[in-house]
């Protein structure tokens, strides 16, 4: 029997990579869950996984020994990333490798972000979302224990969810700062499913994988293809980065997303998420795909056109 642990399980992303473990797991091995609030995942959740075989406990990311209780007999750990930015988030992975370390885990598994890869360590050089990933992916790497990390893109899911919000309040506009540069967006389902994946095993070790979805693609096209579900007319526009920097802090958009006031405004997303998003494809940084999700998964990753339409009951309508 072979020991893995899934961290980070109440998350959008740990319960599709929960789901998906389940659905992989050899029947002799055992999967255990880890939420740092069971009451966060809703019960009838729990009880199915529960159903399937796995072992569902709480440990959290700040609490070494609620970890190495969880880590034990483990043949790998996977965590992800969570909402913090700058220490918080990078002593959560001192953390877990300090606990995985202690109780001989053998692999750490890490859910990383386009761009981490990046070979200065000047963090005023790196951008804003990748720089702590690229921190978190050199603890990881010189802890001595094997690894595998996914550099997930982009999800396509934020689209609908957090940027088509803003259309209408920035005067029937997408104010973006992508220079025209295609990304080829990934499904949150697809990121999920990868990792589940390499934490049971199915990747090479000591090898980080690119996630990536099927083609590149530019925000207009993926803005137009929406309005045409709805009938919403939009104007894409196209700014420099300090532009559209000064333009949503003159609107009170948060710089910290711990402590900001989000109340007025559309999207929830402090100053530096919101224009590092359009820099990752400005930058040419998500100007490429891979064949990780087919390859780890065996399925075909998902086209915008198709999965994006379960939110099409949010998106932007004409009034």
């Amino acid at each position: 029997m072979t020991k893995f642990v899934l961290t980070g399980s109440d998350g959008n992303l740990g319960r599709i990579a929960a789901d998906f473990a389940l659905e992989i797991l050899k029947p002799e091995d055992q999967l255990v869950l880890t939420s740092y609030n069971l009451k966060l995942i809703p019960e009838d959740v729990v009880a199915g996984w529960r159903a399937k075989g796995a072992e569902v406990v709480e440990a959290t990311y700040d609490d070494v020994e609620s970890m190495k209780k969880a880590f034990e007999g483990a043949e790998a750990v996977g965590f992800i990333s969570t909402w913090l930015f700058g220490d918080g988030r990078r002593n959560q992975a001192r953390n877990v490798c300090a606990a995985a370390k202690a109780v001989g885990v053998k692999r750490v598994c890490y859910t990383s972000f386009v761009g981490a890869g990046c070979e200065t360590d000047v963090e005023e050089e790196i951008p804003f979302l990748p720089r702590d990933h690229h921190f978190v992916e050199k603890t990881v790497k010189e802890s001595g224990l094997q690894y595998n990390i996914q550099r997930n893109w982009l999800y396509m899911d934020n689209i609908p969810t957090l940027f088509a919000p803003s259309w209408k309040f920035c005067g029937d506009k997408w104010l973006s700062n992508s220079h025209g540069v295609p990304g080829a967006y990934v499904a949150r389902e697809d990121c999920g499913r990868v990792f589940a994946a390499l934490i049971l095993g199915r990747g090479e070790p000591n090898t980080v994988y690119d996630v990536t979805g099927p083609e590149v693609v530019q925000q207009k096209d993926l803005m137009e293809w929406m309005c045409q579900q709805t009938g919403y007319k939009c104007e894409y526009v196209d700014m420099p980065d300090e532009e559209l920097t000064k333009w949503w802090l003159d609107r009170g958009l948060p710089t910290d997303m711990a402590t900001g006031d989000f109340s007025q405004l559309p999207m929830k997303l402090c100053i530096g998420d919101a224009i590092c998003c359009g820099e990752m494809l400005g930058n040419g940084a998500m100007n490429s795909v891979s064949d990780t999700v087919e390859k780890l998964t065996g399925r075909k990753p998902a086209r915008y056109q198709d999965y994006l339409l379960k939110y099409k009951d949010i998106f932007p309508k004409p009034e």
